[in-house]
């Protein structure tokens, strides 16, 4: 480091020298995905490979970030505004595997970073997505709660 930067190293200078994203951008890239930001997203995708940042490694950087505020989900009994948007324990998970499941077209792709922002973009629409069996508890729960007989009635013309 010190050949590259001279006597004095500072964080700005490792991460330009090793491809890395701050903690700050990293927070900021998890607060657009918590409030499913598209544009907020594809915009910090453009800045960070306009500054030769690694993409493979800010990937693996936002997964731990994300894990840690299903931690925190989990932790305060299934909700966290860790991200900066209030998301279930449900939506972080499903956010964290949509994350997972781009890993291989980020790595391996000739598109890197077409294959990041679409694996982010998806990630922020699974963290949407509803689970099919809370869906039909809900749906159960409220036909157990609708008065008898309504809706089978039909009109008389």
């Amino acid at each position: 480091m010190i050949s590259f930067c001279g006597a004095e190293v500072t964080e700005p200078d490792v991460l330009d020298v090793y491809g890395l994203v701050s903690a700050e951008k990293i927070a900021e890239l998890g607060a657009a995905l918590a409030a499913g930001d598209h544009q907020k997203i594809v915009a910090l995708v453009d800045e960070c490979d306009a500054n030769g940042r690694d993409l493979v490694r800010l990937l693996s950087d936002l997964q731990a970030h994300v894990r840690a505020a299903l931690l925190d989900a989990i932790a305060k009994g299934g909700k966290s505004k860790m991200l900066g948007s209030e998301l279930t324990t449900e939506q972080i998970t499903r956010m964290l595997d949509g994350l997972r499941e781009g890993e291989g077209a980020v790595k391996l792709g000739l598109a890197e970073k077409i294959n990041f922002e679409v694996t982010l973009l998806k990630a922020v629409d699974a963290s949407r997505a509803r689970a099919i069996d809370s869906l039909i508890k809900e749906l159960a729960a409220l036909a157990d709660e609708a008065p008898a007989g309504s809706g089978d009635e039909k009109k008389k013309g």
